[in-house]
């Protein structure tokens, strides 16, 4: 379970990723947040750029930047990655 400051902090990285039309696709967000549930934000982004273009690695590295600013746990960070279509629509 998330503790208060936490998700403070995912409002934070929410409000900071914004409504962006992204180039990211369902499948890639999948092998991703496995990869930060299993192995780290460090792990995840070395992958992103094995795995990715340079659009969706783009990014994804800005993504990341956020979650490392903000202090994001890998459940946090999961947590963002699942709703970031409803993110960058706008619509959050």
């Amino acid at each position: 379970m998330l503790s208060s400051k936490e998700i403070e902090n995912m409002g934070k990285a929410i409000e900071q990723i914004g409504a962006a039309k992204t180039c990211i696709t369902k499948p890639i967000i999948q092998d991703i947040k496995k990869i930060v549930m299993e192995k780290g934000l460090d792990a995840a982004e070395l992958s992103a750029s094995q795995l990715t273009g340079t659009d969706e690695n783009t990014e994804l590295m800005r993504i990341f930047k956020i979650f490392r600013k903000n202090g994001l746990s890998a459940e946090a960070a999961t947590e963002v990655l699942d709703k970031i279509d409803v993110i960058e629509s706008g619509k959050w």
